[in-house]
């Protein structure tokens, strides 16, 4: 594979993008979907600040040669959605990982230190639509999620979500299930996750012991950075990715991942005990 990758935006699929750039050795143009010039170079810088983290020499193509880029590119995100990727990719991309380009002041998670912290995503509250399906068809009822009220894992609040509005449903999640919510008792700065820089979670991912939750950006930060951590994968079968699949590559290739799908016709407590099950297993 020879091809540049085309990254055109700073969600979880750019970084799976970036990791497969890593898998073959290819740079990569960040190429946004915007019309004008002006539009298109903001959105470039913006895109770089949040994806230089995972990978050094990253380059913007010119608004000149957009249409140039784009097409003699590989824009690896659109064949993902696009259920275009090739047989055996996934078990290829599961023996590579990557490392951040600086990790010098980030924040550090002192709450999470000597802990087993288990990251918890329950539902979607907000979602870039990319995955073929709704947030709320990527979520599922809470109380699925009941049986974790008694497990001794330090549980983290995985989930994106506007820090205004939004905060007072966290507050009462965190309580009820006595969660660990990045931002609120410490670093200020990083409370909401989305649109804040990815680089900032970065010790914070690297204190889970694991995660269980709906797939998301963090689903890729882990599978591409951390691949020793334990991962159960929850996902609506009508999206774009076909989970089982990339869990049972993952495994093939020595990681810790599985993936328990759902859709309308789902038995939310058979699914529950499922979940549970699978969560003794690995986590004990």
């Amino acid at each position: 594979m020879n091809k540049n990758i085309i990254i055109r935006s700073s969600f979880g699929h750019e970084i799976f993008a970036l990791w497969v750039a890593k898998l073959f050795n290819s740079k990569v143009f960040i190429c946004p979907d915007k019309d004008s010039e002006e539009e298109y170079n903001t959105e470039a810088k913006k895109i770089r600040i949040q994806m230089s983290f995972f990978a050094s020499g990253l380059e913007t193509a010119p608004f000149s040669k957009k249409a140039e880029t784009l097409a003699n590119g590989w824009d690896i995100v659109k064949d993902l959605r696009a259920g275009k990727l090739p047989r055996g990719f996934w078990k290829k991309l599961a023996k590579v990982s990557l490392r951040p380009t600086a990790t010098d002041g980030l924040p550090e998670y002192a709450q999470l230190q000597n802990r087993q912290n288990i990251l918890v995503i329950m539902q979607k509250w907000l979602s870039d639509n990319g995955c073929g399906i709704t947030a709320k068809q990527q979520s599922l009822p809470v109380e699925v999620f009941g049986f974790l009220r008694k497990m001794l894992q330090n549980l983290v609040f995985g989930q994106h979500f506007h820090k205004v509005n939004d905060l007072a449903g966290v507050e009462a999640v965190a309580k009820a299930y006595d969660m660990y919510v990045p931002g609120l008792s410490e670093n200020p700065e990083v409370l909401g996750i989305r649109g804040i820089l990815h680089a900032k979670y970065y010790n914070m991912y690297k204190a889970l012991a694991g995660s269980v939750g709906i797939a998301g950006t963090h689903t890729w930060y882990l599978l591409a950075m951390f691949p020793e951590t334990p991962q159960i994968i929850l996902y609506n079968r009508n999206g774009v990715e076909d989970w089982e699949e990339i869990a049972e590559a993952m495994r093939k290739g020595g990681r810790k991942v599985w993936a328990v799908g759902f859709d309308e016709n789902t038995d939310f407590s058979v699914l529950a005990k499922e979940i549970e099950e699978k969560y003794l297993e690995i986590f004990g």
